[in-house]
């Protein structure tokens, strides 16, 4: 984990409210920088072991990179560092105006509430947290251009970059919750979760292919839901967590 690594430029951080992209994107959390993709570091480094249900998303965004960071540098040497972190990832992972929102809807839309028997997915990032697991294709913030990255170009299978990324921090981290449901937001995360089970990398049995980003920004998110919709309920019928 590079926590450590990183730990000394955070604190010189102000305590502000918010951060801007000023704050976060400069060359002390860069790790990365390839013609027009940039990777920085962020507090995602959390694993819930203990987790029944995994979301997956691409990357995280600028969005969620300053939710984490704000957390940490509000709690860091306040909280011992493992709960500062999951907390960190609580307060981050799929934050938004309306993108966890969309998610409960869909979740509890396809029973998985009932599946973890809890009262509602809302829960998953609430008092039900240690059921929940979230993490990206893409660990640390990827931006293009400097805007967010959406998983298309470049491609992520198709970038050595991204690939390096995918077998030293994404595959250990699927097969230390082997047994755990992935639910993967949107076309370019089920493609490479599709790749990582042809390639005998991943053994997770149930894989909630081509579940809809909850992005608000996704014209096609209702619709692709309402077609597998059916077929996400048969297959946490026959989940066995």
């Amino acid at each position: 984990m590079y926590f450590n690594q990183f730990e000394k430029n955070i604190l010189p951080l102000p305590l502000k409210a918010t951060y801007e992209k000023e704050d976060l994107r400069t060359d002390d959390f860069l790790m990365l920088k390839e013609d027009n993709v940039e990777v920085f570091w962020a507090p995602f480094e959390y694993i819930n072991n203990e987790a029944k249900v995994i979301i997956l998303g691409i990357t995280p965004g600028w969005t969620q990179m300053e939710l984490a960071f704000n957390y940490v540098r509000h709690h860091i040497h306040v909280e011992e560092y493992e709960q500062m972190m999951s907390n960190a990832k609580k307060n981050a992972s799929f934050g938004g105006t309306t993108m966890r929102k969309n998610l409960y809807d869909m979740l509890n839309g396809i029973g998985l509430q009932h599946t973890l028997n809890i009262d509602s997915c809302e829960q998953l990032f609430g008092n039900q947290h240690h059921l929940l697991h979230t993490t990206s294709v893409l660990r640390y913030p990827v931006f293009v251009d400097g805007q967010n990255y959406t998983g298309s170009k470049p491609k992520m299978l198709k970038t050595k970059a991204f690939l390096n990324m995918i077998n030293e921090e994404l595959v250990p981290e699927l097969n230390s919750l082997p047994n755990a449901i992935i639910i993967p937001t949107g076309k370019a995360v089920s493609d490479v979760l599709q790749y990582l089970i042809e390639e005998n990398k991943i053994q997770n049995k149930t894989i909630l292919f081509n579940f809809p980003h909850p992005s608000g920004a996704n014209g096609h998110r209702k619709k692709q839901y309402e077609a597998n919709k059916e077929n996400f309920k048969a297959q946490l019928a026959q989940s066995n967590i």
